[in-house]
């Protein structure tokens, strides 16, 4: 009776929501990426000449800003999912940014550093995952207009660059380097005036099943296949963690570079980065989730082997021209992959599961070897970096192999989105 009761609870009609403006969706990446374009170049010399900390407790913070991922993507996304929530739980996450960058601006030493920090990580990670889940959500419902994800992710690239170029404009108006939360602060508040215009719920699927969202989702990650996936990815990500936390250091102090240009360099690969993803539905039609991906594990191998034997200006800039065949094979990529293996009721859900699993738990290992390794040198962190972006390929390898060998079981999804999804990732991987 109580199990009745509950299932029929679960589908009580609820009013549908307007439809939403592409325009929104793609101004909310903006924001986010926004969000994370101002912190990242800059917070490792942020933290190492405006707060005093060394490499170790840079690495640290770094880690503890992604323990947050372990909880956070999976809590909003199930909430997303079993409650339909949007504009409550993004309104929330961008308000807790502008809390924790304008505490940032007035705390003293490593522990405070590290809270403000972990709470702008805690509020800015989970944001990509519901903005994912939200774009797929919408794009299974007719009354929603349409719109190809690369347009829509492609703002999210923008919004990355935005931040350097006014923080870069800082440095010769003084001080650009203590610009940095000013700047977060300012597009979260364009985060929350965007949240404004999307709807509270998202609409109700037609064929959801009573059971718990993350649950749906546990049990197709756990595929063989999709296993292997998650953990080659994971170690992809782990690798990475070295570039994106020390590499502005690397800049200013293996290579020589003055850091009023490190933002402005590593705006020059997300530059490159908004053709690649522009061009992603044809490179994808062209090679395949497999071959594309292979195509960016090549592009990360080249870049980790400049940067641990090629110590020099040219070559620590020239990689950046494939900067976005990177992000698109390991971090956008894998987002419509797993979307092909999900159904309507944990459509959100897979991506928050994803999340914590590739950005958090791998992420924050990452951090946390890229600090030690770091004290021994950048040199000795890249070169072992390499090592495990290598092996890491090695394991998507495996899995694409276990795809082609034995079919998953969404072979015959609830989902018709899901079913001719699924159909065309096959297909794309069978090339």
């Amino acid at each position: 009776m109580l199990a009745d009761l509950r299932n029929a609870s679960l589908t009580i009609p609820l009013p549908a929501s307007p439809p939403t403006p592409i325009w929104r969706l793609q101004c909310h990446y903006f924001a986010v990426f926004a969000v994370f374009g101002a912190v990242t170049p800059y917070l490792p010399i942020y933290l190492r000449d405006v707060k005093g900390l060394g490499s170790a407790e840079i690495g640290l913070i770094f880690a503890a800003g992604q323990s947050g991922v372990l909880v956070m993507p999976i809590l909003m996304t199930y909430l997303a999912d079993r409650y339909r929530l949007v504009r409550p739980l993004l309104m929330a996450l961008f308000c807790c940014n502008v809390i924790a960058m304008t505490a940032l601006i007035g705390v003293v030493g490593f522990w405070a550093s590290l809270v403000c920090i972990a709470l702008n990580r805690l509020s800015t990670q989970p944001q990509v995952a519901l903005g994912d889940g939200l774009f797929f959500t919408h794009q299974s419902d007719p009354t929603q207009p349409r719109a190809s994800f690369s347009a829509v992710r492609v703002w999210g690239t923008v919004g990355f660059i935005v931040p350097s170029l006014v923080i870069y404009a800082g440095y010769h108006l003084g001080n650009g380097r203590e610009w940095m939360p000013y700047v977060t602060v300012g597009f979260a508040l364009f985060g929350i005036a965007n949240t404004i215009g999307l709807p509270a719920r998202s609409n109700p699927p037609e064929h959801a099943k009573a059971i718990l969202p993350t649950l749906a989702a546990a049990r197709v990650l756990l595929q063989p296949s999709l296993a292997f996936f998650c953990l080659g990815v994971g170690f992809v990500i782990f690798s990475n963690m070295a570039f994106y936390g020390f590499y502005p250091l690397y800049l200013t102090s293996e290579v020589g570079i003055d850091e009023r240009w490190v933002g402005l360099i590593s705006s020059i690969g997300v530059g490159f980065e908004i053709f690649y993803v522009l061009a992603l539905d044809r490179l994808r039609r062209r090679f395949g989730f497999g071959g594309l991906i292979a195509l960016g594990g090549a592009a990360s191998v080249f870049r980790l082997a400049c940067l641990a034997f090629l110590p020099t200006p040219f070559f620590a800039v020239v990689f950046q021209v494939f900067h976005g065949l990177t992000v698109i094979a390991f971090m956008i990529l894998p987002v419509m992959y797993l979307n092909t293996f999900a159904e309507a009721g944990f459509r959100n859900s897979i991506q928050g599961l994803f999340a914590m699993i590739v950005s958090g738990l791998f992420a924050i290992a990452g951090n946390i070897a890229a600090g030690q390794f770091a004290e021994l040198g950048l040199i000795p962190l890249y070169r072992t970096s390499l090592i495990v972006c290598l092996f890491g390929l090695l394991l998507i390898g495996i899995s694409f192999r276990l795809l082609r060998r034995h079919h998953p079981i969404t072979d015959t999804p609830a989902d018709p989105a899901s079913t001719s999804a699924a159909t065309a990732a096959r297909a794309s991987l069978n090339k």
